[in-house]
C-alpha cells in the first residue's frame, strides 16, 4: 500500500467544524486519508513518501456540480453573442462525432483538473466517449447522457417537433453508460440518467427516464427553467411551469441535480425546497449571460444550492467570486454569500448532493484522498492574516494549484498532468475544435 505524507501545510479541512490547521500534516494510505493533525507528524515513517508542503495550502478537491467538459469547444464563440446558445452552440453540437467528443472531453477534463476540480457532475452527448475520457484522465466523475426527443439544432427556429425514436435511442445510450461505467474503479466513475431539459424531453420520455433511474438505483441530472422560451413551451404544452413538470414526471426530489432554475416562481421555489431537489448554480456563466435565478428567495426558502461551472470556462475559483458578487447584488446577505459558504458549496455540499458526502468533499480520516495543493507564496496571497479561507477564496487562482490527487493518486504534480500527455490533449483539442467549427460554418452556407 502506498503511503504519502503531506507536512508543514496550511490545511483547510472543510469538515463540519471548518477546522483549519496552520501548520499541519495529512497522511494518505492507499486511496484514503488515514489521519491528519496539527504540528509535527510523529507516527511511523516506514515506506512513507514525504511531501514538504511549506508555503502550500491543502484543500479538498472541488466538486463541480454541473459540467459539460467538451463544451470548452465554444470558448470565444458565445460570450458576446446574445443568441449564441440557441443560434450557434446547439446547431454546432449537431456536427459533433463520438471521436470529437472524446478529444474535447479530455481537453475539458484537463482544464478542470488543472484548477483543482477532482469531481465533475457531467451531462453531454455521446456519454460513452465522455466517460471513457474522464476515466482515462483519472478524474472522479458522475456521468449522464443528454437525452432529448427533439432536434436540438432546430430549436433556433423554435421547432419542438417530437421524435420518439430519437428519445429512445438516447435513453438506450444512457442505459449502456450505466451498465458499462457505473461503479468503475471502486466507484470513481458513477452514472445518472440525464433528461436534457424540461422543454427538450416530452412528459412520456421523462417518465421513462424516471423508470430507468429507479431500475438501476441512480439519480438524475437535468436543466430547468433556463430560458423564457422553455417556460413558454411548458405552459403551452402542459399548462405547467418547468418545476411543476418535474413534479408531474417524478423527477423532482433529492435524487435530482437541477441546473440553473432561472425563471422560477415563488411556488416553484417552495417545490424545490420541500422536495430536497438540488439547485446547480453556475454563477460565472449566468453572469456572462445576464440571467440570474431568484437566489435571495431560494436561500430564504432553504433550497439546496451548490455551485457548478457549466462550460466554456471551468474555473471554480472565479466561480466562487462570481457567486459572492452576483448573489450580493441580488440581495443575498454577506454571510450567506461569503467566502466560507461558497467554498463549502463548491466542495462538501455538492458531494453530499451527489450522495458522495461520506467519501469526498472534505479532508477527514476515512475519506478518499481527493485533494489539491495551492501555492500561497505569491503576492496575490500575501499577506495572510487570521482567516486564510477568506484570503484564499477571494484571491487564489487556477495557476496557484501545483498538485492534485484523486483516490490517493497524483493526477497533477508540479503543475504537470501525470495521467496523459497534456501536449497531445491540447493539440488534438485545438485541431478537433477547429474541424468542428469549420464543418459547422460550411453547413450554414
Amino acid at each position: 500500500m502506498s503511503r504519502t505524507l503531506f507536512e508543514n501545510a496550511l490545511i483547510l479541512t472543510v469538515d463540519d467544524q471548518n477546522t483549519v490547521y496552520r501548520s499541519g500534516w495529512l497522511l494518505v494510505e492507499g486511496d484514503k486519508i488515514a489521519a491528519l493533525g496539527n504540528g509535527t507528524y510523529s507516527g511511523d515513517r516506514e515506506g512513507v513518501a514525504s511531501v514538504n508542503a511549506a508555503g502550500r495550502a491543502l484543500l479538498p478537491g472541488f466538486v463541480d456540480a454541473h459540467t459539460h467538459v467538451a463544451g470548452s469547444l465554444f470558448k470565444g464563440l458565445l460570450e458576446d453573442d446574445p443568441n449564441g446558445f440557441y443560434g450557434f452552440a446547439l446547431p454546432m453540437e449537431g456536427r459533433l462525432t463520438r471521436e470529437d467528443v472524446y478529444h474535447l472531453s479530455l481537453l475539458g477534463a484537463w482544464e478542470c483538473m488543472q484548477a483543482g476540480i477532482t469531481t465533475v457532475n457531467e451531462i453531454y452527448h455521446y456519454s460513452l466517449q465522455v466517460a471513457q475520457a474522464l476515466d482515462e484522465i483519472g478524474i472522479r466523475a458522475v456521468v449522464s447522457q443528454n437525452i432529448v426527443d427533439v432536434d436540438i439544432g432546430a430549436l433556433r427556429y423554435n421547432d419542438y417537433t417530437r421524435d420518439p425514436a430519437k428519445g429512445e435511442a438516447f435513453l438506450e445510450e444512457n442505459i449502456q453508460l450505466i451498465e458499462r461505467y457505473h461503479g468503475r474503479d471502486n466507484g470513481r466513475i458513477t452514472c445518472r440518467v440525464g433528461p436534457h431539459a424540461t422543454d427538450t424531453v416530452s412528459m412520456e420520455l421523462a417518465k421513462k427516464c424516471v423508470a430507468v433511474g429507479q431500475k438501476y438505483g441512480v439519480g438524475f441530472h437535468t436543466h430547468v427553467a433556463q430560458s423564457e422560451r422553455e417556460v413558454a413551451q411548458l405552459k403551452a404544452g402542459y399548462g405547467l411551469t418547468p418545476v411543476e413538470f418535474l413534479r408531474e414526471t417524478g423527477l423532482l426530489g433529492d435524487h435530482l441535480m437541477a441546473a440553473h432554475c432561472i425563471y422560477t416562481t415563488p411556488s416553484d421555489i417552495r417545490l424545490l425546497a420541500e422536495s430536497g431537489t438540488h439547485m446547480l448554480h453556475c454563477t460565472q456563466g449566468l453572469g456572462r449571460d445576464s440571467d440570474f435565478p431568484p437566489t435571495k428567495e431560494m436561500f430564504a426558502a432553504g433550497v439546496d444550492i451548490v455551485l457548478g461551472t457549466d462550460w466554456l470556462t471551468m474555473d471554480p475559483w472565479d466561480n466562487m467570486r462570481f457567486a459572492i458578487g452576483l448573489n450580493r447584488q441580488h440581495g443575498v446577505d454577506h454571510a450567506t454569500a461569503g467566502a466560507l459558504e461558497m467554498l463549502r458549496r463548491s466542495t462538501i455540499q455538492p458531494a453530499r448532493a451527489l450522495g458522495l458526502g461520506d467519501r469526498i468533499g472534505s479532508l477527514e480520516p476515512g475519506k478518499q484522498a481527493d485533494l489539491l495543493l495551492l501555492d500561497t507564496t505569491g503576492p496575490n496571497l500575501t499577506p495572510m492574516f487570521h482567516d486564510p479561507v477568506v484570503t484564499i477564496v477571494y484571491n487564489a487562482c487556477r495557476g496557484d494549484v501545483t498538485d492534485v490527487m484523486v483516490d490517493g493518486r497524483f493526477t497533477v504534480r508540479g503543475r504537470r498532468l501525470q495521467t496523459q500527455k497534456e501536449e497531445d490533449i491540447l493539440l488534438l483539442g485545438q485541431t478537433t475544435a477547429m474541424d468542428v467549427y469549420h464543418r459547422h460554418v460550411v453547413g450554414l452556407h
